[in-house]
């Protein structure tokens, strides 16, 4: 049996006040239609959401929908509103660099970095995932209609979990394409670990090596962050080539970190 999709005056009153807004909290509604109580707009909304006219967020808050969706899934118009309405924090790793045009393609996990907040939620084709950087969680900007890290931030995040960014070979190829303010990067590692440092170290020079894109200063730096064996992937097999100058095992292969350049 379909859905009775029919809206009562009220219903089609809220309807008409939020059909330009794509996100819609409830105190917004009410500031539209003061002459509504908060428990009205509560009410109003809740049958809204069970005939496919708005499809809920979180508490308070709706995604706008100008046909019901029945049974099939809400329609998206923008993944990164969503986002950030769901968790608060700033876009960041692979979906950052699409914000930045640095990724080939549209991907379908959005990341919110967070100080706290780690959490998934799928909503139709789209999964939003939080991911707690605690007192990393910092270096965002607001460019083009969304929180997001800055271009030099996020390359910090993807190197800090390359796991979030698409791994070291989009990393690689996005950092190519990029114009870096390479002191402003290396400054967010001087809190950082030895072994991220020296991971970071063995990616760059192995780029820098192929492509001249890092400065020897960059390297320089993290050269004198070297303490500790460490792996590339830490969980990753303990098998393959050993860097003695960053002292570290790359069990992924230079053939994976720069496939885009080897392999176009």
């Amino acid at each position: 049996m379909n859905k009775n999709i029919y809206l009562t005056k009220q219903e089609q009153k809220i309807f008409n006040a939020i059909s330009s807004i794509d996100i819609v909290t409830i105190k917004e509604i009410k500031d539209l239609l003061p002459d509504l109580k908060t428990y009205q707009i509560n009410k109003i909304c809740s049958s809204l959401s069970s005939k496919g006219y708005l499809y809920r967020l979180k508490k308070g808050a709706y995604l706008f929908q100008e046909k019901p969706f029945g049974a099939d899934a809400p329609s998206i118009k923008n993944p990164y509103r969503i986002a950030m309405t769901l968790f608060k924090g700033y876009i960041g790793f692979s979906s950052a660099l699409r914000i930045y045009d640095l990724l080939d393609y549209e991907p379908f996990t959005i990341f919110v970095a967070t100080q706290t907040k780690s959490a998934s939620k799928s909503i139709g084709e789209y999964v939003f995932k939080a991911v707690a950087m605690e007192a990393i969680a910092r270096g965002m900007t607001f460019y083009r209609g969304t929180y997001v890290s800055t271009l030099t931030k996020t390359f910090f995040d993807c190197f800090y979990k390359p796991q979030y960014a698409g791994g070291y070979s989009t990393i690689t190829k996005a950092l190519f394409e990029s114009r870096l303010d390479w002191k402003e990067f290396i400054g967010y590692f001087d809190t950082a670990s030895s072994s991220l440092c020296q991971r970071t170290g063995y990616v760059l020079d192995t780029l820098g090596k192929e492509t001249g894109k890092v400065p020897e200063a960059v390297l320089t730096y993290l050269r004198k962050r070297v303490k500790n064996n460490t792996k590339l992937l830490p969980s990753g097999k303990s098998v393959g080539r050993y860097s003695r100058d960053w002292m570290v095992l790359d069990n992924l292969g230079k053939e994976n970190i720069l496939s885009w350049w080897y392999h176009g």
